[in-house]
């Protein structure tokens, strides 16, 4: 293995055991293929703050098959990521899993999992809403993530359910369920 190479993993193993509980992973898309929509409106660079207060920022770019190139960056941690967006009635839901092949630790894991977000585009304004990762592990304790099919990896929640049966779960959450983190609210950057 080339010293180049040891420098990235070691980086990314650490992150591999840090990071999985911040997030809902799961094995398949929470949104259908022929789901997918482009808006033109998400291209270009957005910044603002997470609901901690912390900066973050985000780029989206036209990828392959009306998909997005998602670069995120905040005062810890950055990446590149694929996303699919999906639009029911004036609801947006983007999927998002690592880039094969990015440099740096996002690009390193072996098996890319996908987490989804619930989007808000405004005339310059985007607000992003992440799947809470300790109210969906609560209620899947509690046998209370109705038809969900899930397992526990090392006490990590990681949902396997079809991609079917999760944009059903994502349809039948209301805008203000609690299973939402605090959103990420967005400007566009000028």
């Amino acid at each position: 293995m080339k010293r180049a190479q040891i420098r990235y993993l070691v980086p990314a193993m650490i992150a591999l055991l840090i990071l999985p509980g911040c997030i809902v992973r799961s094995v398949h898309s929470w949104v259908k293929d022929d789901s997918i929509v482009f808006e033109e409106d998400l291209l270009g660079g957005w910044t603002g703050a997470a609901g901690d207060g912390e900066n973050v920022a985000m780029t989206f770019v036209r990828g392959a098959d009306n998909n997005y190139i998602v670069q995120y960056s905040d005062k810890e941690s950055h990446g590149i990521f694929e996303g699919k967006l999906a639009k029911f009635g004036t609801d947006y839901y983007m999927d998002f899993r690592p880039k094969e092949g990015a440099d740096g630790v996002d690009g390193m894991l072996l098996f890319p999992m996908h987490t989804v977000a619930r989007l808000e585009i405004g005339s310059g304004q985007l607000s992003l809403s992440m799947l809470n990762y300790d109210a969906l592990k609560s209620a899947a304790k509690l046998d209370r993530l109705r038809d969900l099919k899930f397992t526990w990896e090392e006490d990590e929640l990681l949902i396997t359910s079809s991609s079917s049966d999760l944009e059903r779960f994502l349809l039948g959450l209301g805008r203000d369920s609690k299973l939402y983190s605090e959103p990420i609210r967005l400007a566009r950057r000028k």
